[in-house]
């Protein structure tokens, strides 16, 4: 029967460092449907450690690579979520770079400034409420902001369905508005200390299923305990979840091979599971694994963009719940190394106790 396993986040070197870091700046990253509720699906989330990753990392450009590297880029979040309508596109990036110190982040904004300023037909709007804001447009499509703020930069990336620079400098000065309170909250950490951060909070990472050979996922950079907030940019369907998170009393994520939630109680945890569990269109219900009649199951009409899955169960044990992921190829329908990943979850959850 599996068993809870010790979380060895297997730290070789300053990448694996900077990533802590990285995974707490997630939890002070503005979310989209804050901003806007219509702009809900789910594009990138990224975590960068140098210039290196940011540029490889298929987000930012090349081209701002050196800016990165020359200001000494620490750790870094990305966000980008849409719409979901090519017709009427509403988009929303939200990045936080932190720097090593605040002359760094004020001349990382004008150095990354520079690079989008060498884009052809570029020209200024004004967000009235950050004029030191440097935000700049091509098209009045789309704008992009940067504003350094303490040992952060913040970068925002909107766009709007027909050219109007005032619609841009609305949505940019909003973000910035919810941003920058959110980072006042963040409290960033020397290096040299954050290993000494617990890896396993209350052991919630011992309780979620550990990476295994045929998981689909791209990477384990998100492998971590999370805050609610941090978890959110990973959700489908994060205005509900957030709803359901706060009202289930959750207080503790782990994101392993599995992701498992801490609400209140089992009838919390209930509720969390419907939520999570919620069908969009085009989603399959799948039936319960064999013997497991209380897990859900979902084969998704979408592949999820950042951990490459297109269907997951939710498991209910205690006051927790999990998610489990697989991916089902277009000529089948159900995964046998989805179901044995839900037993073998509900089993961790159940020895955990």
């Amino acid at each position: 029967m599996p068993e809870p396993t010790e979380f060895d986040p297997d730290i070789d070197g300053i990448p694996e460092i900077r990533l802590i870091e990285a995974r707490r700046m997630l939890g002070h990253l503005v979310h989209s449907v804050d901003v806007d509720p219509e702009i809900h699906e789910l594009g990138d989330v990224e975590l960068f450690w140098n210039g290196e990753r940011l540029a490889q990392s298929g987000t930012f450009p090349a081209e701002y690579q050196p800016a990165a590297e020359r200001n000494g880029l620490v750790a870094g979040v990305y966000v980008s979520r849409t719409n979901g309508d090519l017709r009427n596109r509403k988009k929303l990036i939200v990045s936080v770079l932190r720097f090593p110190t605040q002359a760094a982040s004020r001349q990382a904004a004008l150095d990354f400034d520079a690079v989008t300023g060498a884009e052809p037909n570029r020209h200024p709007v004004i967000v009235a409420d950050f004029p030191e804001a440097r935000t700049s447009s091509a098209d009045d499509l789309t704008a992009i902001s940067y504003l350094a703020h303490d040992v952060y930069l913040v970068v925002v990336n909107a766009g709007v369905p027909q050219p109007n620079p005032e619609a841009l400098a609305e949505v940019t000065g909003k973000t910035l508005e919810l941003q920058i309170p959110a980072l006042d909250e963040h409290v960033p950490i020397p290096l040299d200390d954050l290993l000494d951060i617990p890896a396993d909070p209350d052991g919630i990472m011992r309780r979620a299923l550990p990476a295994a050979a045929g998981d689909p996922f791209y990477s384990d950079s998100d492998f971590g305990a999370l805050t609610p907030d941090a978890q959110l940019h990973f959700e489908r369907n994060p205005a509900e979840v957030a709803r359901t998170m706060r009202d289930s009393g959750v207080d503790l994520v782990g994101r392993r091979g599995g992701v498992v939630y801490r609400t209140e109680d089992l009838p919390a945890a209930f509720r969390l599971q419907t939520t999570l569990s919620q069908s969009d269109r085009g989603d399959e219900e799948l039936p319960s694994p064999p013997g497991l009649n209380d897990v859900r199951c979902l084969k998704l009409a979408e592949t999820d963009p950042v951990r490459n899955f297109n269907a997951q169960c939710v498991i209910v044990y205690g006051r927790y719940v999990a998610v489990v992921f697989g991916l089902i190829p277009s000529t089948a329908r159900i995964d046998p190394l989805l179901y044995e990943r839900a037993a073998a979850q509900y089993a961790i959850l159940a020895e955990s106790e």
